[in-house]
């Protein structure tokens, strides 16, 4: 039966071959105004209303797909803008920032190749990794420690002058009492006429050089530096300029306000002075010096 059913359907594609060879030959053969060619022209009039109106059905259809896809290529190619955005403003900051950075230790290596700049002093540089958020503590705290040689009384600068002085130490950190700070005491002097006296912090930030005799020649813009007294700051670092003097006849010493070189509000990196070997080294301090 199955063998039948196979010799029927192969004799049906056999006749269906032939039948459509035969069309094939007459319709090539036959001539323009022949049955064949009528009877496709007729199809083509009857189908091609049906096709232009299944298009006009679809158009739609089709407009709305593309828009959609548009859409959704628009907003990945969007997405993949501001990635390249954000990674170039990444890039752009952090440019900027290696280049103030690298400017900054230019800085502080001019600063220690002055004449002035205390001799034999061995430098570690550090990064300001935290600060005191009180007035009443001005101290920042540094990512150097005592496995980097830092002990507690060493003086601190940065590329512009006196910074402070180590308050307290850990393996990797250290504290560092800002000047600024109003149980800071730095024994200074005057550079021009050498007028010496006691620069001292406050709670507003400010420098006073306290103690400084009447009699003592002091002008505004004079510069002032660490005298090295008491042995508490190395010797001969510059502290700031003289911003106003006052003399009363009521009081013994002048009054005078300092103004730091250092821009503490912007600190970033500083220098720890390690003092040569034989050095007498700044004591221990636990505060103000």
């Amino acid at each position: 039966m199955a063998r039948k059913t196979v010799a029927q359907r192969q004799a049906v594609l056999a006749v269906l071959l032939l039948v459509s060879v035969g069309m094939l030959t007459l319709y090539f053969r036959e001539p323009v105004s022949g049955l064949l060619h009528s009877t496709q022209r007729g199809g083509l009039r009857v189908i091609s209303p049906l096709e232009s109106g299944t298009s006009r059905v679809l158009d739609p259809f089709k407009g709305a797909y593309q828009w959609v896809t548009g859409v959704f290529s628009a907003q990945s190619e969007n997405a993949t803008l501001r990635r390249e955005v954000d990674d170039l403003r990444s890039q752009l900051v952090s440019e900027k920032e290696t280049e103030a950075e690298n400017q900054r230790l230019r800085q502080m290596l001019g600063f220690i190749n002055q004449p002035s700049f205390p001799k034999n002093y061995k430098q570690v540089t550090a990064r300001v990794i935290g600060r005191s958020g009180s007035v009443w503590n001005a101290t920042v705290t540094i990512n150097r420690g005592s496995s980097d040689g830092i002990i507690m009384g060493q003086t601190v600068v940065s590329g512009q002058g006196l910074v402070g002085q180590v308050s307290a130490v850990t393996t990797n950190a250290a504290q560092v009492l800002l000047i600024t700070d109003n149980t800071s005491h730095v024994e200074s002097i005057v550079q021009n006429g050498g007028a010496q006296g006691t620069v001292i912090g406050s709670i507003n930030g400010q420098l006073e050089m306290d103690f400084v005799d009447k009699n003592q020649k002091v002008s505004k813009h004079d510069v002032v530096v660490t005298s090295g007294t008491g042995k508490l700051f190395v010797k001969g670092v510059p502290i700031g300029v003289v911003d106003q003097v006052g003399d009363q006849e009521s009081e013994y010493f002048k009054s005078i306000s300092v103004t730091p070189f250092t821009d503490f509000s912007r600190l970033e990196e500083v220098m720890v002075l390690i003092a040569p070997p034989g050095t007498d080294q700044a004591p221990p301090s636990t505060g103000g010096n």
